[in-house]
């Protein structure tokens, strides 16, 4: 028999510190202090010196997400990645947020392997990075393959997809799979395509043993088995570490043990790593130290319809506008915050794109197939077809909709500012970025200012923020 321990650290997102964490109590949604990369690094390292076969591997969005790696363009991350001791990572849709040749030049950087099968370089028409790995440790042959997220060209602004050609990679990982065989003892998939996404593929090849799966942000605490193939994923914002213990007699998984293990207060922090976080932060403190307002609302991204920080956002877009309507992506991403003072660095973390501002008008008809194309992203009984985050995020539409109707038919009524929706109206949108309505960009009248100056704006107006009554999108 050979032993193996999988260490999975997933949709990190820039949170390098200790930050606040929502968990769901019996009386609601609580707040308490866990991640960072300190705590990660101790963990793993304390695991690695205790056992002899461990692989800890990262599943994305590693680059992306909070104030120093965006101005960095993902370098205020690298010297971390050295101290990690990680051995391998895959890039989710947000590690291309920079260009192809800005993740080339930072996955150059890294002391481990960068891995996606599913990713193809068009000036050369070669896979961008390796597609797989093989692990020789003691007594135990892992193959290991990687699988970024397939829509990077369909979801995401253009740059992101400029150069590169994405894939499901269902015919290459089952190729790869079929190569394996007979050389490895244990087939791992890491990737970010989602857990829905990961379900099905691992339906559709057969030999994989173990996904570490990526993306959906999902806080798995006992694995998901399909077929003979266990699935696993670890939560966001290095808050969670996924940590898999499996057995293996003759080229089969014999025995699991998994758990969540949940970064929080009682794990010890690597001294060095916390060093190193430090200096990577300290260039931001003046945005640290500048205050832009209050909030008396708990602001997060932890529900599915609608979600405090989103609302946050479109209110204040809706108010600088004085507009209909205004929407935001339905990210998942972006660590709570709780009631009290907001910090410049809090509204970075909440939107680090920062995106420019713009006005849209659209015809009621549109904006119904537009909201039934969205819901049909997120809902849709066909896992490949779940190309979405959440449910778009909304100030001024109240609607109701049934997300196991057929495509195109889910929503039930539409209310803008509290009259019925007029499929002949025009109505005013406000939003900002290239992601959000990515289909109406010609239409887009941008206008040069930009989310932060909007809500520190809005804060400064309106004095501290209260979400009022959530519920304004609701499934019947």
């Amino acid at each position: 028999m050979q032993k193996l321990t999988l260490i999975q650290q997933n949709d990190t997102h820039g949170c390098l510190e200790m930050h606040d964490e929502l968990y769901w109590h019996a009386n609601g949604p609580v707040l308490k202090k866990a991640g960072g990369f300190a705590r990660i690094a101790n963990y793993v390292k304390e695991v690695k010196r205790e056992n002899d076969n461990v692989l800890f591997f990262d599943g994305g969005d590693l680059f992306h997400g909070t104030l120093p790696l965006m101005s960095s363009k993902g370098e205020a991350i690298l010297p971390l990645l050295e101290q990690m001791e990680l051995d391998g990572f895959i890039p989710g849709n947000w590690d291309f947020a920079y260009g192809k040749e800005q993740l080339k030049h930072l996955v150059g950087h890294l002391p481990f392997p960068a891995l996606a099968c599913n990713v193809l370089d068009e000036d050369t028409g070669e896979p961008l990075l390796h597609p797989y790995l093989i692990k020789e440790m003691q007594g135990v042959t892992a193959g290991i393959i990687g699988l970024s997220y397939p829509y990077v060209d369909i979801t995401m602004p253009g740059s992101f997809s400029e150069g590169l050609q994405f894939s499901r990679g269902v015919e290459e990982v089952r190729d790869i799979v079929n190569d394996m065989k007979g050389e490895v003892d244990v087939v791992i998939l890491v990737s970010h395509m989602g857990l829905p996404l990961d379900a099905k593929l691992a339906t559709l090849v057969s030999g994989i043993d173990v996904v570490l799966s990526g993306h959906s942000h999902d806080r798995v605490t006992k694995p998901i088995i399909t077929g003979e193939t266990l699935i696993v994923q670890a939560g966001s914002s290095s808050s969670f570490l996924g940590h898999l213990d499996i057995t293996m007699d003759n080229g089969k998984v014999t025995d699991a043990d998994y758990r969540l293990v949940d970064m929080n207060e009682t794990i010890r922090e690597d001294g060095k790593m916390k060093e190193i976080v430090q200096t990577a932060m300290e260039p931001y403190r003046m945005e640290r130290e500048t205050i832009a307002g209050d909030t008396n609302s708990i602001l997060h991204r932890m529900t599915l319809n609608e979600a405090p920080m989103d609302r946050f956002l479109t209110d204040a877009y809706r108010h600088a506008f004085e507009c209909d309507l205004a929407f935001s992506h339905g990210w998942r991403y972006g660590s709570p915050k709780s009631h009290g003072a907001l910090s410049l660095e809090d509204l970075y973390s909440i939107i680090p794109t920062n995106p420019e501002m713009f006005t849209l008008e659209m015809d009621g008809h549109t904006l119904w197939q537009t909201l039934e194309n969205n819901l049909e992203q997120v809902f849709s009984d066909d896992p490949f077809q779940q190309k979405g985050g959440y449910i778009l995020r909304s100030s001024g539409l109240l609607m109701t909709f049934k997300p196991y109707n057929p495509k195109g038919y889910r929503i039930q009524t539409m209310q803008i500012g509290r009259q019925d929706l007029d499929l002949h109206k025009i109505y005013k949108l406000a939003g900002g970025g290239k992601q959000l309505f990515k289909t109406k960009e010609a239409q887009k009248t941008y206008n040069g200012t930009h989310a932060i100056d909007v809500l520190r704006s809005f804060l400064k107006e309106k004095g501290p923020y209260e979400t009022g009554q959530m519920g304004n999108i609701i499934s019947v």
